[in-house]
This record gives structure tokens, sequence and C-alpha cells, in this order.
């Protein structure tokens, strides 16, 4: 029996805007009837085409997770919502504030950054800061990653290597860490969009990862861990080197590549996280060759910056260490993993096991 949904949900599931569904309709891609003045699409027919459209840089064969549903945040005719607020309302707010509309206002556990994360590589010593406090104490449950997430924000800066300051803005302390040097009110405010810009973008490999830890009742802490390793992946939250060689040298030869840092399977109009980040980058002093290095890429390659070149960018103009950007997708999505990782806590333990569909 065919099951028709709505053209919004046609849309999300694609990541398209509605004109295009329409555009599909009108290439025979889709099949569309009309009931009570609403289109509704075939949901097999949306599906198949998911798996098989690829945008630069898309995902290959990507599995559908039908079962799945999350408040925390969505794609929407091309834009992101965090909890229902359109990140262009979010993106000037402070992290702080963006961090209890996600998790709520509840407080955060003490977490102390001991001193010898710091001879770890920088972009390792969060997951290695969640890692160690988990083992001291008492076991803490995937219920309560939220004051988990928070202690280990509060707890980064020190962890980077800088000073631990408890009333010190977020924003400020981390940029001093990273950077080594206190950032000017327009630098710092470009990293806090950053933070912001990044805190969820649905089920993303880091995101299922934790899902998936919080569903055999993980700790909170590892849970937290399990996403920090997918987010390593250099296809994912690692892939800003990659990024930065492209802003430096230039995009790949073949025209038919994947460019790292421009395009998004999700945004085909344009990443609405790469647009909040580049818009405050653009009053930062010295951001001007980077920000005609991006529109110069992006003219040659037909596709516009996403977040990792807008990370790029941001790494670049403000003299921050190469590893820079992960750390900021570190920090910023360990608000949305948290999140997530409270409401897979309140569904069915281990959920999350695969068909093998040829058993």
């Amino acid at each position: 029996m065919t099951e028709w949904i709505t053209t919004r949900e046609a849309a999300q599931r694609l990541g398209v805007k509605r004109t295009t569904l329409y555009t599909y309709v009108s290439r025979r891609l889709l099949t569309r009837r009309r009931s009570g003045g609403e289109s509704l699409f075939d949901r097999a027919e949306i599906d198949a085409l998911a798996s098989t459209r690829h945008h630069p840089g898309s995902p290959l064969g990507v599995l559908p997770m039908r079962s799945v549903r999350s408040s925390v945040s969505e794609v929407r005719e091309g834009e992101l919502f965090l909890r229902g607020v359109p990140l262009a309302d979010l993106a000037d707010e402070p992290f702080e504030e963006v961090v209890d509309l996600v998790l709520g206002d509840g407080p955060a556990l003490a977490i102390e950054a001991p001193a010898h994360l710091t001879a770890l590589p920088l972009d390792r010593r969060l997951a290695a800061l969640a890692q160690w406090a988990g083992s001291r104490g008492e076991w803490v449950g995937p219920a309560a990653a939220a004051g988990v997430a928070k202690g280990l924000i509060r707890a980064a800066p020190a962890a980077l290597g800088g000073r631990t300051e408890p009333h010190r803005p977020i924003d400020e302390a981390l940029f001093a860490a990273v950077a080594g040097r206190p950032g000017s009110p327009r630098e710092v405010a470009t990293l806090n969009t950053a933070l912001v810009a990044l805190v969820d973008h649905g089920l993303a490999a880091s995101v299922v990862a934790a899902r998936v830890a919080a569903s055999a009742r993980a700790s909170a802490y590892d849970c937290l861990v399990a996403g920090y390793a997918a987010l390593a992946g250099q296809l994912h939250g690692g892939i800003g080197p990659s990024a930065l060689a492209v802003l430096r040298d230039g995009p790949p030869a073949e025209p038919s590549l994947p460019v790292p840092g421009f395009g998004h399977w999700r945004h085909p109009e344009g990443d609405p996280r790469a647009d909040a980040i580049l818009a405050r980058l653009a009053l930062v002093e010295g951001a001007a060759p980077t920000l005609a290095r991006l529109d110069e890429i992006a003219s040659r390659t037909e596709r516009r910056p996403n977040i990792d070149g807008a990370l790029a960018a941001l790494v670049l103009t403000c003299g921050l260490p190469d590893d820079a950007a992960e750390v900021l997708f570190q920090v910023g999505r360990t608000v949305g993993l948290a999140a997530h990782i409270v409401e897979e806590s309140e569904e069915d333990p281990l959920r999350w096991r695969a068909i093998d569909p040829t058993a």
C-alpha cells in the first residue's frame, strides 16, 4: 500500500526546496497527487530518489532511518532550525544561551581538566577529557548527558591550554585557549557564531554513533566519546585540514571530484551555517583576502562554501592552528550530541540492530 507524505516531509527527506520537488515531478522522477488542496508524494519514491541522488560531497548509499524522530534540529526548505528556532535568529546569541535552549537550563556537572591533557594533540583533548572524567566517580547514565555536556564545555578552555575562569564567556575563553592570544571582539563574535552553527545538523554520523551507544545504555561520557570518535573521521569533523588545503592551494584539477569545504548535499542552494559564519567573518579586520579566495573557488567550482569552508576561512583569517576547526566542531557539537543522547535514553533500548537483507 502506498504511503503518501506531505510536501514538507518529502523536501526534508531529499534536502531540497519545495520548488525542486515540482521540478522532479515535471521530469517524471516523482509522482504527485492532490488531496485536500495539498500535494502529496509517494514515500517509497522519495526514499529511492534520496538513495540515488549524489550532490557534491554527498555520502553514497545512505541508510534511511525511518523510525528515528528528533526535536533537536531539522532542515526545512534549506534552513536549519534548532529546537524549532531558525539558525538566523540564533547566530548572534551567546553560545551559553543556545546551550540552554537545546539542553535546558539545568546545572553543569563539575568537571576539571587534568594538566596531563595538554600533552595531547589539540583535537584529541576534549574526547580524552570526557573519557578521563567518565572513569572517575559514579556511573552517569545517558539521561544525564545534558549536565555532562555543560561540564565538558566549561572545562574545554582549560583542557585546550587556556585558563580556568568560571565567569568568562565560553567564546572568549575558547578563542584565547586555541589561538594563544585574546581575540578581538569581532573575532570572538565570529567564533561564537561558529559554535552556535555547529550545535546540530540532524542524524549525522557522530549523532548516530552517540545514539547507538545510548541505546545500549552506555554512560553519558561513553556516549559522547562514541560521538567524538565518529566526528574525528576525515569525512566529518576531521575534514578541516582538507578544506584548508583547498583554500591555500586551490581545488582539485578534476572538476567532477568533491571539493572539501564547498557544496553540501543537504543544502544544494547554500549552507545556512556557512552563511552565518561568513557574514560575521566579513567584519573581522584582514578577512577580505580569504573571503575573496572563497568567492574565487566557489565561482570556479560552481559550489558555494559549506560549513567546513567557512571554518577554514575563520582559521586562516584569525591565524588559528590547522586543527582548530575540528576543535570548534567538537565543542559546538557536544551540545547536539548530548541532546540526542538524552532523547535516545527515552527510547526502547538496543533498537539500533540492523538486519542483513540477504539473510
